[in-house]
């Protein structure tokens, strides 16, 4: 199954691009299921359809459904709470799903929950998530940093079960004190995290698609988008601009060309109405944004090799690039956003390289 993601700042063209094109993908044969993000859902009335947290087929290949984040994350919190019996984590146990917090990121990560059960059920060969917009979706890709930040300083939890000697030292209550059980539902939920954002890697099927207006596109916000969505190693293919062609100037254009070995998505003008209407309306206005052609971009590989990676960073700038090794991972500052990543060898005693090739940062443990 794929993974389109619709984002950006506007919300009426985000939705209109994200139902034109899941009309027009369901009309050409793909089984569609089209998902709203919250907290304005605007899917449904651009439809004149009432829609909710359940699927609803509305024609052959084509479902809807509207993503409540709280809910979402509560019923994931349900399901987690029996396991948290002993140690410290029963005090967790007394937690309800109602006492849960909304926390930065959660859009992002409630999304990514329905499309593993998508997923899961082999029923459909496409999902498109209209929303959540960059911040958020940036938000969600960090959540799983910041919870392996906390099992460390609490517990002295590293990668996987690991306990390296330096985190268990720093730790406020050292794993090693505790029953398994006291923290494996916490770690498994952290490993959850970091499951949802490997499955948005390129190779997996999953792509952004981020739409701006012809005014947006000319702020330095856009570029900043594509820079952060890079550093997480999502692919963002397209930048749909509901327009007339003339409306974004020569100058604009060069600025996202391909050339120099720029990893920069493909920019697509295409006149888009947002008015409500029908989906025979919405399948035609999809077919014109597409050009009557297929939605998907080709699949990239990936490298398969544990110990480099590659991040295509459009509009990458060298030198406000910031890498460090702390506590055996790579940190990778890019401006106010910074990444972790953990590099297979490093903990070992291998020596980090990094080289910045056109818009392709490369790191690789020798």
């Amino acid at each position: 199954m794929r993974l389109l993601i619709f984002s950006g700042h506007t919300m009426l063209q985000r939705s209109a691009a994200a139902l034109a094109t899941a009309c027009h993908a369901a009309r050409r044969g793909q089984r569609v299921l089209l998902a709203s993000t919250g907290p304005s859902h605007l899917i449904g009335a651009l439809l004149g359809q009432n829609l909710s947290s359940r699927p609803l087929e509305l024609e052959a290949n084509l479902a809807a459904i509207e993503i409540n984040p709280i809910d979402e994350i509560s019923a994931r919190w349900e399901l987690l709470r029996p396991a948290l019996r002993s140690g410290l984590t029963a005090r967790l146990h007394d937690i309800s799903s109602d006492e849960l917090p909304s926390f930065p990121g959660m859009d992002a990560i409630s999304a990514l929950m329905v499309a593993e059960r998508a997923r899961e059920t082999g029923g459909f060969d496409l999902l498109v998530l209209d929303g959540p917009s960059p911040d958020s979706l940036v938000r969600g890709l960090a959540l799983s940093d910041a919870a392996r930040w906390l099992l460390r300083l609490v517990f002295g939890l590293d990668r996987g079960p690991g306990r390296s000697r330096t985190s268990q030292d720093a730790a406020l209550v050292p794993s090693g004190l505790l029953s398994g059980s006291a923290v494996a539902p916490l770690q498994d939920l952290r490993t959850e995290f970091e499951g949802y954002r490997a499955r948005l890697d390129a190779a997996t099927g999953a792509r952004v698609r981020l739409v701006t207006s012809p005014e947006e596109l000319r702020l330095p916000a856009i570029q900043s988008d594509l820079s952060n969505l890079g550093l997480y190693g999502l692919a963002v293919d397209e930048l749909i601009v509901p327009g007339e062609p003339a409306d974004v100037s020569f100058e604009t254009r060069q600025i996202f060309g391909h050339e120099g070995g720029h990893a920069r998505p493909t920019l697509r003008i295409e006149p888009l109405s947002s008015t409500p209407t029908d989906r025979d309306a919405w399948a035609l206005r999809g077919a014109a944004l597409y050009r009557d052609g297929d939605i998907n971009a080709p699949l990239s590989h990936a490298s398969t090799n544990e110990r480099e990676l590659r991040l295509a960073i459009p509009f990458l700038n060298a030198k406000a690039l910031d890498i460090a090794v702390a506590n055996e991972e790579v940190v990778i500052r890019l401006g106010y956003v910074r990444r972790h990543v953990l590099l297979s060898g490093l903990s070992e005693g291998g020596r980090l390289r990094a080289r910045v090739e056109g818009e392709v940062l490369r790191l690789w443990v020798e």
